[in-house]
């Protein structure tokens, strides 16, 4: 009998300092599972990343931040449906994040789907008119169309915006406009 008793005096105080610990900013699970993948996501250990990320959302499926990333993971290991997948969901979470539309944009044209792919990341320029890499896919879907002038248009839109943060979409962009602009 012992035993018990200790157990029991200590188990309110363990929740306590756990619901302590909660309100002053500890970090759950889901947060821990979700840095774990952000870490294996920077290394490009993508199925590493995968597993964690799938973690913080069964921790917490609003996660929002580990959904997208889950689909960044699932993009980058070519699980296109996956990938459009939490990527709708996490839109369902936070339909205004001109970000999300733009990688579900990304998928979708890694898929050919070029008219779903113009709808989301028409939507990401509306939602936020300064998201540089929403127009260069923009741009890159126009193309695709053989829309010229708008795929003019919106790549200059780009380079207006661009910050060199990929310099091979920026290298590109200048590619796409000598061709599309010709000599």
């Amino acid at each position: 009998m012992a035993h018990t008793r200790p157990a029991r005096v200590l188990f309110p105080v363990v929740v306590v300092l756990v619901m302590l610990l909660a309100a002053c900013g500890g970090t759950t699970a889901a947060e821990e599972h979700f840095r774990q993948g952000n870490e294996y996501a920077q290394a490009q250990e993508f199925e590493q990343a995968i597993a964690e990320f799938e973690a913080a959302l069964n921790n917490d499926p609003k996660h929002t931040s580990a959904r997208v990333n889950l689909g960044v993971a699932y993009y980058q290991v070519g699980r296109l449906d996956e990938a459009i997948e939490q990527y709708e969901a996490a839109i369902e979470l936070e339909p205004e994040d001109a970000d999300i539309h733009s990688n579900l944009a990304a998928a979708y044209v890694q898929q050919e789907k070029l008219d779903k792919a113009l709808e989301q990341y028409q939507i990401a320029v509306e939602l936020n008119p300064d998201l540089a890499e929403a127009y260069f896919g923009l741009g890159v879907v126009h193309i695709q169309m053989g829309k010229i002038e708008e795929a003019i248009q919106v790549i200059e839109r780009f380079q207006e915006l661009d910050t060199g943060k990929d310099p091979t979409a920026t290298e590109l962009a200048k590619q796409y406009l000598q061709q599309l602009k010709g000599p």
